[in-house]
């Protein structure tokens, strides 16, 4: 391959990669409040790090003290204007004392959420302040 080509490959896969993201940002998105009262839903609001939805599987990054599990989250689902809004919630305690700085990756597949295949889903949780972290992952 020469110069050129490498060139361009590169910046193919670039341009690439930049409408996969695009893509994937047109299919997710973050409100500011939940659809619904989150007193009437069990446990409690959890703070969120990240949150993609890509692929029929929706991803939340939260805080974990050493001994989150999924178990310990449960994705609830709402629907608000042709949008399926998620929120998740703690249901379960993690009372160990090793935090992850990095925190825990949950999945859901669409099919565990109970949504079709190629929904809209937006997820609703909070993002908290970095500063905040001794408030999150109970």
């Amino acid at each position: 391959m020469n110069n050129l080509d490498a060139r361009l490959n590169k910046g193919m896969t670039g341009l690439l990669l930049s409408g996969v993201m695009l893509l994937a940002g047109a299919c997710v998105s973050h409100t500011s409040a939940p659809p619904m009262l989150t007193s009437e839903q069990p446990g409690v609001l959890e703070p969120i790090y990240a949150a993609a939805v890509a692929g029929d599987v929706a991803v939340v990054r939260v805080s974990s003290n050493g001994c989150t599990t999924k178990a310990d989250l449960h994705p609830y689902l709402a629907r608000a204007g042709g949008v399926t809004v998620m929120t998740v919630r703690r249901v379960g305690n993690d009372d160990c004392q090793t935090p992850s700085e990095e925190g825990l990756e949950l999945y859901w597949t669409f099919e565990e959420l109970g949504v079709p295949a190629g929904t809209l889903v937006s997820v609703s949780n909070p993002f908290p302040n970095r500063d905040d972290d001794s408030e999150t992952g109970q």
